[in-house]
């Protein structure tokens, strides 16, 4: 077959290849909106799916018409396969390199599985079909004209009734369909058609497009009148008509294929092969999304015209690369060589099985090893789970073994990975095969079961910084626990036996020679380099990573290392980006910046009569507390009662206002670490939890607590979300109440049928907590009441079926929202009674309560339709009449409708009358001149200013004055988020 004359194209078949190529490579794009808004638009809507569904039939046909002239060997199988593979490793390089954030294994999989990821079904058809191709050119010489004519036509028949027009060829198992087709290719290459004949085809073609045309829109106007009015259960396909099983679709084609015929049977392999670059540019998974990426100029159509000359032009280049050099590298030239000897596919079949027994015989070794790795890999994951289930939200779990199979197969890949490279550095020192593989074993779980020990001791992973405790046994022993540390001693010298009789009974000769191994151990240790690019978003190892599914979220550290694996979890805390390094930061300039506040503090402090300590302070976290009509387009029906009444009647008894959330439906503890310590989220470079990523860093962290002699905090819920419990003891509170702790809960009530307790249960113990303390103290109070889900848990709930509003059109989405509605009443309620209850109370007592953040009912991408509304909650800042009574103000009338969560220490500072310290003469430097910061809400980085009619401010817009209390801020940031903490050297700076 390789022996046939190259021959240049004639006028008419360059034409007809040019025409062919570019509306094969159309098909990319999405016209069914643009033939929508044509004239007959009902009708023309569906030429593009029809156009498809045509080509689908069509070039089988073609195919089976070029190689319909002989018996052809499994050897262009093979070359139609290796053609779309290194097709897709070019295409999805360029898309990679365009895109770098879209990289992932599992389309990377499909690069060279593209028959196994169903990358293209018409490819799949054309590979079967030229391995049948021998047996479908017998059987048709055998058969006469009209014996082939009757049973290609009751295939094509029974095929469609069979399936009724619902086979859907996005997967590779219906590409076998397509064999029939190329069938009829090759029969009809040679048959004779005789001219009436040849009429009644034409005529019966033009017929059978106008009966899609108009059939198909038909069919689907019936079929969704059934489905509106009950009686379908949409049991039946509307666009059978339009389907590569059609009988209609397939004379419409036949027409065409019989008008080209005798041009389609000069072509030659050749052609044929050049259209396999073609077809997977147009039907690889990438193709919509990469003809439609590159915005050259400003009209859409444009770009999208000049990508597809530009695919046709690589086509071209890649056909002429491929027929001279693709088949000269030796491995593809080899299987060549090979497949060319096998007279049929059962041969090659049995012949590649025995090459394939062979090498596996031969690389037995590094197989098992891999095998090895890779149980060892998925056992770490499993160590990890609890009782082989995952948490993946606060409200369900799955089996472990079907998640990180199905979901995190990469991450276990990428684990195999790191662990194979450990081997390699451990086999070039020692060289001893059963003590390399041994110690990456007794590592690999030894640190999955360290790391398990601290996840139930404490909440959290072993993180790089608490490598240095390892050396102290005195106080990890009592830890873990005798009995346990007992058994880790005795499994490793079980293990070490095991290694030892493995070295001197089964030897493993030695892997390759001194260089090779160490070739491997050198590119094993720059492996072990690249977690230090981890988190350096937009790189190329950022993007690798991630590919792999390996995506730290850093919010519940937990859940982070269950379903990344105890490696990956800790290689991704080794290089965290937190922020960018200003450029003026040292030691110098903290010390400068201490100065330069003390001076503003002692201004401030000349007004101020109250000390902090002597204050009974209490910030509470109210979880998802949202002034419900402030909800986008909410509307409620006039007979339902306000939800929040009391609290809203506080707006002229206290500090009250919007405070801007950093997060939607989530990020609790990053409003509650802005609260204790007054930095702000938006000054860091990517989004993080810093409870987990910041927090762990220092041995102390200064928060307003440390201006108590007593502080505690209480949250009737889990306390090892957000690594709290070890977090606040860097905090240094003397104590922290959560279910489970040695502090007991009281009055645990939950409401209806939630499992969370209620706003009551977390004020009794509030209030009980007020009342152990004589002098000051302070208390951080933790809601749980209304998380999500929001489901039908209230009884009697008087806001069901009474809210409206455009963005509540579902049923669903209504109920969460009145369920969620019934939670803020009993919120207000519980309010009420905690606030009467303080006022009782001869203590100077302030309350500073916010919402942490909107509830996760409405879908997230509203946000970017209303940013600040819907990252804005409800705060206010109550003090008792005590308090009141000795010089705290009842209310501060300026600069508090739109606040940051990082104001609240200076708002609470000035509300209370208290002296400040020069770090919180800072923070109330930048409440008074500084519009509120929080998050950018069109992005992960940088900073969002928002005024106090809520409209947001451009940075740039900052006066001289502004920018430099804003650098000065960054530079405080900074020293104790990424720096050295130098301002906690300074006595006096914070406390």
């Amino acid at each position: 077959m390789d022996k046939q004359k190259k021959k240049s194209l004639t006028v008419g078949q360059t034409i007809c290849l040019v025409l062919v190529t570019f509306f094969m490579l159309a098909q990319g794009l999405s016209l069914e909106s643009s033939f929508g808004r044509l004239p007959l638009g009902g009708l023309l809507r569906f030429v593009p799916a029809m156009a498809e569904n045509a080509f689908m039939i069509f070039v089988p046909m073609v195919f089976g018409a070029i190689y319909s002239k002989q018996k052809y060997r499994p050897t262009e199988s093979f070359r139609f396969w290796l053609m779309a593979v290194v097709t897709l490793v070019l295409y999805y390089l360029v898309f990679f390199l365009k895109s770098p954030g879209s990289f992932n294994m599992w389309k990377l999989w499909g690069v060279f599985f593209p028959v196994l990821t169903s990358t293209s079904v018409l490819l799949t058809g054309l590979i079967v079909s030229m391995l049948v191709q021998p047996y479908i050119y017998d059987l048709q010489h055998k058969l006469t004209a009209k014996q082939n004519v009757l049973i290609l036509a009751t295939l094509t028949v029974v095929g469609f009734a069979t399936v009724a027009g619902a086979l859907s060829f996005r997967f590779s198992l219906y590409g076998v369909y397509l064999v029939l087709y190329f069938a009829w290719g090759m029969f009809l290459a040679s048959a004779q058609v005789k001219a009436k004949m040849f009429r009644w085809i034409i005529f019966s073609s033009v017929v059978s497009f106008f009966i899609i045309l108009v059939g198909v829109p038909g069919f689907n106007a019936v079929y969704w009148s059934q489905v509106l009015a009950g009686r379908s259960g949409g049991s039946w396909n509307s666009g059978f008509l339009n389907n590569p099983t059609s009988p209609f679709l397939f004379l419409m084609v036949l027409g065409v294929f019989l008008i080209f015929r005798r041009m389609i049977t000069t072509f030659t392999y050749r052609i044929a092969r050049y259209f396999i670059p073609v077809i997977i540019l147009w039907q690889a998974p990438i193709a919509r999304s990469f003809i439609t990426d590159f915005p050259l100029t400003h009209s859409a159509g444009v770009n999208e015209l000049i990508v597809i000359i530009v695919l046709m032009l690589a086509c071209l280049g890649l056909a002429f690369l491929y027929n001279k050099y693709l088949y000269r590298i030796r491995p593809f030239r080899n299987a060549i060589i090979f497949l060319n000897r096998q007279a049929n596919l059962a041969q090659a079949i049995q012949e590649s099985y025995k090459i394939l027994l062979g090498w596996i015989k031969i690389h037995r070794v590094k197989l098992l090893t891999w095998g090895w790795f890779y149980i060892l890999s998925f056992s770490s994951f499993l160590i990890e789970s609890d009782n082989l289930r995952i948490q993946i939200s606060t409200a369900s779990d799955i089996n472990a073994v079907v998640y990180l199979l199905g979901t995190k197969f990469f991450a276990i890949v990428l684990t195999t990975i790191f662990l194979d490279a450990m081997f390699s550095i451990l086999y070039f020192i020692t060289t001893r095969y059963w003590l390399s593989s041994g110690l990456v074993t007794i590592i690999t779980i030894g640190w999955a079961i360290a790391n398990k020990i601290k996840l139930n001791l404490r909440g959290e992973p072993i993180y790089p910084s608490e490598l240095s405790e390892a050396s102290n046994m005195k106080t990890l022993i009592p830890m873990i626990g005798q009995q346990t540390f007992v058994l880790i001693i005795v499994a490793i010298v079980v293990l070490v036996a095991i290694i030892a009789f493995l070295e001197i009974k089964i030897p493993v000769e030695k892997r390759g020679n001194w260089k090779r191994r160490g070739i491997w151990a050198l590119l094993s240790v720059l492996l072990f380099l690249t977690p230090l690019r981890f988190n350096h978003d937009g790189g190329i190892i950022y993007n690798i990573n991630r590919g792999f599914d390996n995506k730290q979220s850093f919010r519940n550290p937990e859940r982070d290392i269950q379903v990344n694996g105890p490696v990956l979890n800790f290689l991704n805390y080794i290089d965290l980006q937190i922020m960018n390094k200003p450029d003026n930061y040292s030691k110098a300039t903290i010390d400068h910046l201490y100065d330069k506040y003390s001076r503003v503090a002692d201004e401030i402090n000349k007004t101020r009569k109250n000390t902090l300590k002597d204050q009974t302070i209490i910030f509470n976290l109210s979880e998802s507390f949202v002034d419900p009509y402030t909800f986008p387009t909410v509307k409620f029906d006039k007979s339902v009662p306000d939800p929040i009444k009391f609290i809203r009647s506080l707006r002229s008894q206290a500090t009250y206002g919007n405070m801007l959330s950093a997060g939607y439906g989530g990020g609790t503890a990053n409003m509650e670490w802005e609260t204790l310590t007054g930095l702000n989220m938006g000054m860091f470079r990517t989004t993080l939890t810093p409870y987990v990523q910041v927090v762990p860093r220092y041995k102390y962290y200064p928060t307003l607590g440390m201006n108590f002699d007593y502080k505690s905090a209480i949250h009737p819920f889990i306390g090892s979300y957000y690594s709290r419990i070890e977090d606040y003891k860097r905090f240094k509170f003397n104590k922290f109440e959560y279910v489970g702790s040695k502090y007991k809960i009281i009055d645990q009530k939950k409401l209806g049928t939630s499992s969370y307790n209620s706003d009551f249960t977390a004020y009794a113990n509030g209030l009980r907590q007020v009342n152990a303390q004589k002098g000051g103290q302070f208390i951080n109070l933790i809601t749980i009441q209304n998380h999500m889900p929001y489901n039908n848990w209230y009884k009697n709930n008087e806001y069901m079926g009474k809210i409206s509003g455009e963005l509540f059109n579902s049923s669903a989405v209504r109920e969460q929202m009145a369920t969620y509605v019934k939670g803020t009443q009993y919120t207000d309620q519980a309010v009420k009674e905690f606030i009467n209850k303080i006022n009782k109370i001869k203590k100077p007592i302030t309350l500073v309560f916010y919402g942490d953040h909107y509830p996760s009912i409405l879908s997230q991408s509203y946000t970017a339709k209303y940013p600040v509304q819907m990252h804005s909650t409800t705060y206010f800042i109550y003090s008792n009449k005590y308090a009141r009574e000795h010089g705290a103000v009842a209310k501060l009338t300026k600069d508090a409708n739109y606040v940051s969560t990082s104001d609240f220490i200076a708002m609470m500072l000035e509300q209370t009358n208290s002296k400040v310290t020069p770090y919180q003469a800072l923070l109330t430097e930048v409440h008074k001149k500084l519009p509120a910061i929080t998050i950018n809400f069109d992005g992960d980085t940088g900073i969002e200013l928002v005024d106090q009619k809520g409209r947001r401010i451009d940075p740039k817009t900052l006066t001289s004055e502004q920018q430099s209390l804003l650098k000065d801020y960054e530079e405080v940031q900074y020293d104790m988020t990424a720096g050295q903490a130098y301002g906690l050297q300074i006595k006096g700076f914070y406390k």
